[in-house]
């Protein structure tokens, strides 16, 4: 199944209720981007030098845009790099979680 932008809305909204609960906790694990031709993701920006470094600005990129914690960033970047990150759907979901918890927190204050 391919995670969408709204199954993965729907699924953080639904794991915010349970983490909101304090003897809940969630991890979400990714070791990014699996480059390669056996992962069938060869993105190269010849711009940034070695082929090491292209993924290490890739990489770089997407972590810039989680700690964002903003899902709709992820979403623009995973769009634009189609970047194989090991975990990209979780972190997705989490970054919806993050996002449906803020919400509710603004609504009780």
């Amino acid at each position: 199944m391919k995670l969408t932008k709204a199954k993965s809305k729907e699924l953080g909204e639904s794991f915010a209720k349970l983490l909101e609960q304090p003897e809940n906790f969630m991890v979400i694990s990714s070791d990014f981007c699996h480059w390669g031709k056996r992962f069938r993701y060869t993105y190269y920006d010849p711009e940034s030098g070695p082929i090491y470094k292209s993924i290490q600005k890739l990489d770089t990129l997407g972590m810039d845009a989680i700690s964002s914690l903003d899902p709709d960033v992820y979403w623009s970047y995973q769009k634009k790099y189609k970047n194989t990150i090991c975990g990209r759907n979780p972190i997705s979901i989490l970054l919806n979680v993050s996002n449906s918890i803020e919400l509710t927190n603004d609504n009780l204050n």
